[in-house]
């Protein structure tokens, strides 16, 4: 039923936009700051470069097989068995993933506005949404993305708007932050901030051509980089270093500091508001691939049935760690340092791989023919 369903450039680069950039809304201001001072801004513009640079290079050798996505190619090179390890990475990058963004929206959500809730009721009130959006399947989730990104963007312009007579220059200086070798050297796998655009290599047989495949991914790692910089950028501009590490929500924090008179309070409510619904999009996304990776992987006729088994681990893992403090530490540490293995590296070499069996197959029968 899946591959009756096509895509075309504005629904799926709103969903991987809503992928790459619902970040901004918890953590990554901070993680920014933490990994490169008050250059922050600069790290993500590099980062960004950096994986159009890695995006050109897989986009290109996957010109060879359109209409496959990631695991069809694991199988291509390997076999039953490469299409399986294939979709098992891809299957336990998610699940790493899905629990930390769950704890981290429940953590916050619960800090803003439920103090007094327990975390595991603020966590079922997004797993509901979750599990009801990917029963409902891909197809509404990518195009409620369409309609959502630019509200969200409209909301965020207007914080940056709000947040302008707060800004300070002095705070951009020194220029280069935590130094040289921190931003392009060290900082190299914190391009792992872009790893959302790995669901455009599962995407391909629900998009319509290479060229959708092709400008969509250039497009939604361009807009996604320019919102990611903008907002460390304005992050920085508010908040001096180092204080800016001290913030577990730096979004929200910005928020709560426009003040436009007795007739415009509490302007972080629409924050709230568009956090709270990037976040559902964001974890349900999550979600439908995982199961539908997983019923891909093992040739399953449906992935229904997985979606309540899943969404009941999801939701055990989530609950592991003790604290939200913990979430960032697991994520800084592990996912933004590794992810990028998954996101660039697995592609590159599984469709180097594929690029020579096939150049291989093609040979033989000019070889017979001779």
């Amino acid at each position: 039923m899946e591959s009756k369903i096509v895509f075309g450039k504005v629904e799926t680069t709103s969903l991987l936009i809503i992928v790459m950039t619902t970040q901004l809304f918890i953590s990554f201001p901070r993680f920014v700051a933490e990994k490169a001072g008050t250059a922050g801004w600069i790290l993500i513009v590099y980062l960004t470069v950096l994986s159009l640079f890695l995006f050109t290079i897989i986009s290109k050798m996957y010109k060879n097989f359109q209409g496959k996505d990631i695991i069809d190619i694991g199988e291509y090179v390997g076999g039953n068995i490469g299409r399986i390890l294939i979709g098992l990475i891809i299957i336990i990058d998610y699940m790493f993933i899905a629990p930390g963004v769950l704890r981290e929206f429940s953590d916050s959500l619960k800090i803003i506005t439920l103090d007094k809730t327990p975390i595991g009721f603020v966590m079922l009130f997004f797993l509901i949404g979750m599990i009801t959006a990917a029963f409902y399947g891909i197809e509404p989730i990518t195009r409620f993305s369409a309609i959502i990104v630019p509200i969200v963007a409209a909301a965020f312009i207007l914080i940056i708007i709000g947040i302008i007579p707060n800004f300070n220059l002095t705070n951009l200086f020194p220029l280069m932050g935590s130094g040289v070798n921190n931003i392009f050297i060290k900082g190299i796998p914190n391009v792992s901030i872009f790893s959302g655009i790995s669901i455009l290599f599962i995407l391909p047989p629900f998009l319509n051509s290479y060229d959708c495949f092709r400008k969509t991914g250039f497009y939604s790692i361009l807009l996604s980089g320019f919102f990611l910089t903008v907002g460390a950028l304005i992050y920085t501009l508010s908040i001096p270093y180092p204080a800016s590490t001290e913030f577990t929500m730096p979004m929200y924090t910005l928020a709560r500091t426009i003040d436009w008179g007795r007739f415009f309070t509490r302007i972080e409510s629409i924050f709230v508001f568009v956090w709270a619904a990037s976040a559902f999009i964001y974890l349900s996304i999550l979600l439908f691939f995982i199961v539908y990776v997983f019923k891909k992987t093992f040739r399953l006729e449906y992935y229904t049935p997985l979606i309540l088994p899943v969404s009941v681990l999801v939701f055990a893992f989530a609950l592991i760690p003790e604290s939200m403090m913990r979430v960032f530490q697991l994520e800084s540490q592990i996912f933004r340092a590794y992810a990028w293995i998954v996101t660039f590296g697995m592609p590159i070499i599984l469709l180097m791989a594929a690029l020579l069996i096939k150049k291989k197959k093609g040979a033989v029968p000019n070889e017979k023919n001779s």
